[in-house]
């Protein structure tokens, strides 16, 4: 599969489809256990460049998973977003930001950009969703500020501690 050129800009923020050479910057996001603490990894993943190259493969050959780098004019690399499509409709959504890179409304800014993108070009999602960790109140914060509220967990999901959503339509009363 080759690569796509696909970018997309937001208010203050680029993001660009992932390529091989983003590969060491997404491993040193990875490997930080400040990011990786609120998705159960405290150490951070410990990803060699083997492990991270195979992400990749993963990634490339999988039509329904789309990842992004996230680049500021001054900061550069910020961190990722991603978003993956499923037969019930929905996109899950996920983002991890450089400590450095928090706290300047980049993530927000990614994810809106993200969400409006994934509503434009994916005419058969009905619904971007992510669970935020209950114990991360900064996130929580991020999701419902770009319009995802807490709802109820669909039953064809496995169990997990929280489900937010954002449905089309309402996405576009958010515009």
């Amino acid at each position: 599969m080759r690569e796509r050129a696909l970018i997309i800009t937001g208010d203050q923020v680029t993001l660009r489809a992932t390529a091989e050479r983003d590969l060491p910057d997404l491993r040193a996001l990875w490997n930080d256990g400040r990011v990786m603490q609120w998705v159960g990894f405290p150490d951070g993943l410990g990803y060699d460049a083997a492990d991270v190259r195979r992400w990749y493969e993963r990634l490339r050959a999988d039509p329904r998973r789309h990842h992004f780098v996230i680049e500021h004019p001054e900061l550069g690399f910020c961190g990722e977003v991603y978003y993956a499509t499923d037969a019930a409709r929905r996109a899950s959504l996920d983002i991890k930001l450089r400590p450095a890179a928090q706290g300047r409304g980049i993530a927000a800014a990614a994810l809106r950009a993200l969400i409006a993108h994934v509503f434009r070009v994916e005419p058969d999602v009905d619904e971007v969703w992510t669970e935020p960790s209950p114990t991360n109140g900064a996130a929580r914060r991020l999701y419902a500020g770009c319009g995802l509220q807490p709802a109820p967990r669909p039953a064809d999901l496995p169990p997990g501690d929280s489900y937010w959503a954002l449905r089309r339509d309402a996405a576009s009363r958010l515009s």
